[in-house]
């Protein structure tokens, strides 16, 4: 059997019927060339309302959220189900929806001693609804599909922030979900969450289902991953600050995890550390423009130079003793006053440049800052990325001046690869 491919959609990406039938023919056509997950997320605003009820105590006002939620679920699922499955497909699909919502209703009044237990187990349940709605769509677009029986991804038992077993997931991705692909079928896996040691629903932090994508494929022994959105791909800077950001068409694991931990919305933080181990490629790509290639994520570095920029507001420039360098966001040197560090706070705003930066890069972009009439208050090479540090209400035209100079229109998609 060929390695499978793991698919993950996200919130956007089956945010409407419509959306979800497009999601089913991404994966109904790659199943006609190789295995195929799908790890799948909830509906785009499903999981904040599911957690905003979580935390509403007994009485009175929780009676009535959940019955106003549970309206708002069945009429949301079912509107896109019946766009999504077809009629001979959709009464099953139904039947599932509206037994998932009354186990809602079980959940959320079940006594527990552990409120984030109860957080965890309520918020799960808007990917466990979109799996249902994508499994018939899929199945409905001519590959057989089905949501796997039990959830795959095993945890350290931790809530709102579970630790992945690696051992433990494999055992249980063999038992839910390679069966699936040995009958031929698209196994439809909802992310976000796992299973602790007791069983407890452990979910995997905020944009958890991209690390749910990653995990499973190393579970599974894929040979890539796509994370689909509603973007189509990596861009060098963030779009809403340079509205000219462009496609990075690759990045190796190492920068992928930088950008990520800097804030890029586009990929959790996490999520290329199981890849890497794996060597699994990772494409980021988009629902709604399949013709776009995306950004590769693979171990090939590029050549030397600026990949992307990224801004870090909300800092301070300050000294800390060597013990007390553990919670920095970014130690900047040492000086006769202790270690130089940034940690959150206020005043300041770092410029980050991902990729592999040279120092003719720092002198280019000292250069261009002076010429805009911008001091910094610290440039350097950082185990963070080349820094650029620079006064809070300065942090957006210094991002803007470093974009321009340090990555050239055009420039990410020439930049030689090498291995």
């Amino acid at each position: 059997m060929n390695r499978p491919l793991v698919l993950k959609f996200g919130g956007t990406s089956v945010g409407s019927g419509a959306a979800f039938l497009r999601a089913a023919s991404i994966a109904a056509e790659a199943a006609q060339h190789r295995p195929v997950t799908v790890v799948v997320s909830a509906m785009a605003g499903t999981t904040d309302a599911l957690l905003g009820l979580a935390r509403t105590t007994a009485g009175p006002a929780r009676e009535g959220s959940l019955a106003k939620l549970r309206r708002t679920l069945s009429e949301r699922h079912s509107h896109a189900a019946r766009e999504a499955v077809p009629g001979m497909l959709l009464p099953e699909v139904e039947m599932r929806l509206h037994a998932l919502i009354g186990r809602l209703a079980e959940v959320v009044n079940s006594p527990v001693e552990d409120p984030a237990a109860r957080r965890d187990a309520v918020g799960s349940f808007g990917e466990r609804l979109s799996a249902e709605i994508l499994a018939g769509a899929i199945a409905g677009s001519g590959a057989p599909a089905a949501v796997s029986p039990g959830d795959p991804i095993a945890t350290d038992g931790r809530f709102g922030d579970a630790r992945v077993l690696a051992g433990e997931t494999r055992r249980r991705a063999e038992k839910y979900v390679r069966p699936l692909l040995d009958e031929g079928m698209v196994a439809v896996t909802p992310g976000y969450f796992g299973r602790g040691p007791d069983g407890a629903v452990t979910t995997l932090g905020r944009g958890g289902s991209d690390l749910s994508a990653t995990v499973l494929g190393c579970a599974l022994g894929a040979e890539e991953v796509w994370i689909l959105s509603d973007v189509d791909g990596v861009l060098d800077a963030d779009p809403r600050l340079i509205p000219e950001a462009a496609l990075i068409p690759h990045l190796s694991y190492r920068e992928a995890g930088q950008f990520a931990a800097l804030g890029a919305e586009i990929l959790h933080p996490k999520t290329t550390a199981p890849a890497s181990e794996a060597g699994i490629k990772v494409r980021v790509a988009s629902t709604f423009n399949p013709g776009s290639p995306g950004t590769r994520i693979s171990d090939r570095e590029g050549g030397p130079g600026v990949r992307s920029v990224a801004l870090r507001r909300g800092l301070s420039l300050t000294h800390v003793p060597p013990d007390a360098a553990g919670n920095v966001f970014c130690v900047l040197g040492t000086d006769a006053e202790g270690l130089k560090v940034l940690v959150d706070g206020t005043g300041v705003a770092a410029v980050v440049c991902v990729g592999a930066p040279t120092d003719g890069d720092l002198l280019s972009g000292l250069r261009c800052l002076g010429e805009a009439n911008i001091r910094p208050l610290f440039a350097g090479n950082t185990s963070t990325g080349l820094l650029f540090a620079v006064a809070e209400g300065k942090a957006e035209g210094a991002l803007r001046v470093l974009h321009a100079a340090l990555i050239p229109a055009g420039a990410p998609a020439e930049m030689e690869e090498v291995a």
